[in-house]
């Protein structure tokens, strides 16, 4: 119930808070926003400044034409006008106000010239809002000189250019008004940002709701992982969330979550395991230890002396076991093997010398590979020192144990073949998968003669070797018949590109060191099995029966 509890809070707080969605979209939203935001204040107060300097260059260009009126001459060099009026009228007929544009020419504060066609009246009747607007200009005149202002003429906003003229030998003063309506064309620019605002925000609910969609999408890998991981307990590990089509960020998330979980997986079952195994292979030392103990004699020397001896060959036992499940549980980490280049003549040499010491046998040194592979040598010599005990228990004191090192091309690359193979009892077609598993000890009447250590053993160094040749990607290959020998053979590839990756490893761990749904070990996929004959042992038998699959 906690952790039902908990789950459903988890989840429902996800569901209360802003999801990855929404905070993708509410933050692609806001950018778009502030950049069109920013884009159109810049471009809008650009064009507004803009039209206010060309306003007025259309202004003082009235102005310059007037001057050039004003100044016109004759050939004598006399000037062509000679009255305010003239010039004013002159100005006038030849002046072409355009769109928003008005003119108007006062004589001693009077209207007394205009254009023939303009947008429109500047000064248009006698009504009181034309005198207000006379009044205006006539405030706004400065003598001799030419001023730029602002007026309101109705619901017009008016920059006006008030030009003083004067001419010398006439007492009348003249005023030449060019009126533009700016208002009117701030108003289209406005209408202008109105536009751009609506598509603006026409272009943000499409691109919203094309991100929603789009991110929905990419996303849906995540709500599934969210999904995987409320569904994960101790005890439910063995599930994995659909892998989306594509090599991007998100599909690499679910790959990777999935060999995440295969490790974890494999972790706990290896734990799991050595808990079980250590529970069971040490209550009954532990129990004989006990026992002995209670019923020894105190004041028996000798009931004492067994009974110490007991003790120490069970923990000794114990310790053993211990051991051996220690360095199982070790070979499930990644780094267990480190692959180095290792020269397989130098190393088929050392590992030679060390086996040849272990008991009183015939050891032979067949052949030796003169190349380099990636291996871990100390695995490897491990895996050698316990195949060759293995062969010493199950033979008998003075028979020839072979040991060979070979280069083979394989299916998928060169393979490097380490065989050790004895004379001794062989092992029983029944018996020669279950070998490999953990704890399997085969009828003691396979030990052969005084000496050959049969049944001494833990029943975890075969399963201590498969793990090496796993974790260097490889199998191990037995040939065996009753009566005739036997022959291991650890199979690896020469270079580690044929190592088998993570996903691979994940994805097969429960075949290979696991347990199935129904808690019995499931077959070994890297052991190859081989109930044939081993009689021959030529270098060419060897080859062809390492290239077999």
């Amino acid at each position: 119930m906690p952790l039902t509890r908990t789950r459903r809070s988890v989840a429902s707080s996800a569901t209360r808070g802003w999801t990855v969605r929404t905070r993708m979209l509410t933050t692609m939203l806001t950018f778009m926003v502030l950049g069109l935001a920013i884009t159109g204040v810049l471009t809008y107060a650009a064009q507004f400044r803009v039209l206010d300097d060309r306003v007025e260059a259309e202004l003082w260009q009235e102005w310059r034409e007037l001057d050039l009126i004003a100044q016109d001459a004759g050939e004598d060099g006399s000037y062509v006008h000679t009255s305010v009026d003239s010039v004013l009228q002159s100005a006038t007929d030849s002046a072409a106000p355009s769109d928003h544009e008005s003119v108007v020419a006062l004589i001693d504060g009077e209207p007394a010239h205009k254009p023939r066609s303009q947008d429109f009246e500047l000064v248009p009747d006698d009504s009181p809002e034309s005198q207000r607007v006379l009044e205006d200009i006539v405030a706004a005149h400065r003598s001799g000189r030419t001023v730029i202002t602002t007026m309101m003429v109705g619901d017009r906003e008016l920059r006006v250019l008030v030009a003083s003229v004067g001419v010398a030998g006439d007492d009348a003063e003249g005023i030449f008004v060019v009126a533009n309506d700016i208002g009117a064309q701030q108003r289209e620019l406005w209408q202008s940002v109105l536009t751009f605002a609506l598509m603006a925000m026409i272009t943000l609910l499409i691109a919203g709701w094309v991100g929603y969609v789009v991110t929905g999408r990419l996303l849906k890998p995540l709500g599934a992982l969210r999904s995987a991981t409320e569904q994960i307990t101790v005890d439910g590990l063995e599930h994995r969330i659909p892998v989306p089509e594509g090599k991007d960020d998100i599909a690499a998330l679910a790959r990777n979550f999935n060999r995440m979980l295969g490790r974890i997986q494999v972790g706990f079952a290896e734990q799991r395991r050595f808990m079980s195994d250590v529970g069971h292979e040490l209550r009954t030392p532990l129990t004989i230890v006990r026992g002995t103990l209670e019923t020894t004699d105190a004041e028996d020397p000798v009931d004492v002396r067994e009974a110490h001896d007991i003790a120490i060959d069970e923990l000794d036992r114990m310790g053993r076991v211990v051991g051996d499940l220690s360095e199982l549980a070790a070979s499930k980490r990644p780094d267990y093997v480190r692959l180095r280049p290792v020269e397989m003549h130098e190393f088929a040499r050392s590992a030679f010398a060390r086996i040849s010491h272990i008991a009183d046998r015939d050891w032979v040194l067949e052949r030796t590979a003169d190349v380099v592979a990636d291996a871990d040598e100390q695995r490897l010599t491990q895996a050698v020192v316990q195949l060759a005990a293995n062969a010493v228990r199950y033979s008998d004191e003075g028979t020839r144990i072979r040991f060979g090192v070979d280069q083979v091309v394989g299916p998928e690359g060169p393979e490097i073949h380490i065989g050790v193979r004895d004379e001794g009892v062989g092992i029983a077609t029944d018996d020669q998968r279950r070998i490999f598993e953990r704890f399997t000890r085969v009828d003691d009447t396979r030990g052969a003669g005084p000496g050959s250590g049969a049944g001494s053993g833990s029943g975890l160094g075969l399963p201590i070797v498969l793990a090496i040749a796993e974790g260097h990607g490889g199998v191990v290959r037995l040939l065996s018949a009753p009566g005739r020998g036997s022959t291991f053979i650890l199979v690896f590839p020469q270079f580690a590109a044929g190592t088998p990756d993570d996903a691979d490893t994940a994805d097969g761990a429960a075949g290979t060191t696991g347990e199935n749904s129904s808690g019995e070990d499931r077959p070994r996929s890297h052991t190859e099995v081989d109930s044939g004959s081993s009689e021959t042992t030529d270098p060419q038998r060897t080859r062809r029966m390492g290239s077999s699959s």
